[in-house]
Parts: C-alpha cells; structure tokens; sequence
C-alpha cells in the first residue's frame, strides 16, 4: 500500500515538474515573440518604404553659359580714351585724312558685311558736286585712258578693291540736292524704289555698299542751319542703322559766310565716332579755293580729270577733289581692314 502511495507522489510531483516547465517554455517563447516583434518593428522602421531620388544640392552643377547677344543689337566698344576727338569750331585745320577709326565702327563695319554689306562697294550721297561723271567716274576708265596715278601708284589696290562703284550712279545723288532731300522720299518716277522710301535707303537697298561719301551744306546754305544738321545727323544715323561706314566731308564753298555749315558737319561727325574728310583742306590751296569764279563747282582740265603726274594738281579743283576723295576711300578702307598706311 506505502508502495501505491509512494508511486503516486512520485508520479504527481513528475507531472508538477512538466506543468511549470511547460509554463516557464510557453513564457520564454512569448517573450522571445515580443521581443522578435519589438525586433523587426525597428527594422521596418529603419527601411524607407520608397526610393528616395536626390536631393538638387546633390546633383552635379555646372556654370551656365551666358546667352548670345541679338543679331540685331551691334557690340558697341565704350569710347577710348586714347582717340580724343577734335574741336568742331577747329574743323579748318583738321587733316585732310581721318588718322583713325574708331573700334566700334570698325566692328559695326565687319557685322554689316557679315550680313550681306559688299566690302567692295561704296555708295555716293550728295549734291552735284557728287554726281557721276565728273567725281570719282574717272576710276572706272582704265589707267592711263581715265587717270594717271603718277607718285600716287599705291592707290591703286583701292581702285582694284572698289572698281565699278567709281562710276556708278547712285540713286542717292542728285543736283542741287539738300540733306532734307536725300532723308524724305524719293523722287524718282520709276518703280526701282520704294513707295515711301527715301533715296538714300533706296540706294542702299539696292547697291548694299559698306562705306558711303555723305556731302552736303552748299545748297543746305540757302535754307537754316538747323534744318540742315537735323537731316544730316538723320542720314548718319540711318546710314549706321545699315552697318555701313559714313565718310562725312566738308564742302569747299562759304555760302553761309562762317563756316558754319562744315563745323556742323564736323560736330556731327564727332557726335557718331565716323571719319571726317576735310576737302576744304586741299582745295583751300588753289586759286579761288579751287571754285569756278562766282560758282560753287570746281574748275576742271576738259581732257582729263584725274591726271596726278602733272601741274594740274596746282591748278584744277576736280583733280584735286578726285586725287584727295580717293585717298579718303584709300585711308579709310585701311584703317578698317588693318592695312599698312600710305600717303599723307
């Protein structure tokens, strides 16, 4: 019986023994599970749930390019100080020739041709003293049949670079002509030119020259000066709006009695930084200043026109203004270009 008992206590504490190990695994294992739980809590927290791009600052970064200039804006250089310009009310003894030009007309001249200006091309806009055969036509005509170059030989290469512009009539000259004239429109009665459309644009339009002789104030003269320097300053400023390069010059007659009308010019000049071509200079030398006697036009060798190996330098206002107009397109077309110097 003691033995009964004895089994059955022993098989009771046995089963004791199970129940708390059971409970005590069961704890473990709840605890391992929460802290599993606990566990990969952290981890998803730890995991972005989308892919994150960069940020901009984490981008590679470069320095932008600067933004091309209009075509239709000209780079202008600011003025050099080391090209000082000359007094206007001294326009008498400036020289003959310009002595330099300045850059930003020198860059304006290469956008023009650039665009379609002929550097081989020159436009004459002026009055009868400007009008073909008798200025410049000479050029045109072959050496020694239409000119004799003499000691001037190296004004050649100008004769070769703007041949057939000598003797072509110009839609922008005309006699008795005043700068109000060639800024207003046209005259003409063909349908060459514009409706609306000045002669000086037409001329320009047509020929698209990259230089151009601008001359005028004798018959200006009759009329105020001040009518006569708005429409050549309009005319000047019409002529850059082109990109074509404006030889101004001054006119060999003193209608007005001061001068006045060539320091216009002059200040005009100045104003716009474009060559200056002081005629007066030269043909201040010859008897009458070069001038038929009571007339405004100058006096001429009937053969010959552009003879420069004889005394006709000393005599004749058309040899003079042709051999001194050449040297003005000679000088110019070099100081653009970056050409060695001749002359005076």
């Amino acid at each position: 019986m003691r033995k009964i008992i004895l089994t059955g206590i022993i098989v009771c504490l046995l089963i004791a023994v199970g129940v708390i190990l059971f409970t005590v695994n069961q704890k473990s294992r709840v605890e391992m599970h929460l802290r599993m739980t606990e566990i990969s809590a952290e981890t998803l927290a730890a995991i972005p749930t989308e892919t994150l791009l960069p940020t901009e600052t984490s981008l590679p970064t470069e320095t932008p390019l600067p933004l091309p200039e209009a075509t239709d804006t000209p780079s202008v250089s600011p003025e050099p100080t080391a090209l000082p310009l000359l007094d206007p009310a001294d326009w008498q003894n400036w020289p003959e020739l310009p002595e330099f030009i300045f850059p930003e007309i020198k860059a304006m001249y290469f956008e023009g041709i650039t665009e379609g200006n002929d550097p081989n091309r020159f436009s004459k806009v002026g009055d009868s003293n400007t009008m073909m055969p008798s200025f410049f036509g000479c050029f045109d005509s072959g050496a020694d049949t239409g000119y004799v170059l003499g000691p001037y030989a190296w004004l050649q290469e100008a004769i070769n670079q703007f041949q057939w512009s000598f003797s072509r009539n110009s839609r922008a000259a005309k006699n008795g002509a005043t700068a109000y004239d060639m800024d207003v429109y046209h005259w003409y009665d063909d349908d060459i030119c514009w409706p609306y459309e000045s002669a000086l644009s037409c001329e320009y339009r047509l020929f698209t020259p990259s230089i151009a002789f601008i001359g005028f104030g004798t018959n200006d003269a009759l009329y105020e000066i001040d009518r006569y320097e708005e429409h050549l300053r309009s005319l000047v400023e019409k002529t850059l709006s082109r990109k074509i390069v404006p030889i101004l010059y001054s006119k060999v007659d003193d209608l007005e009695g001061d001068g006045s009308f060539n320091e216009a010019a002059a200040r005009i000049a100045n104003e716009f930084h474009v060559p200056f071509w002081n005629l007066w200079k030269p043909m201040s030398a010859l008897p009458n200043n070069g001038l038929r006697e009571g007339d405004v036009h100058p006096t001429a060798n009937t053969i010959n026109l552009c003879n420069f190996s004889n005394a006709d330098l000393e005599q004749f206002g058309w040899t003079v203004r042709n051999l001194s107009a050449l040297k003005a397109l000679d000088r110019v077309w070099r100081l653009l270009n970056d050409l060695p110097l001749y002359g005076e």
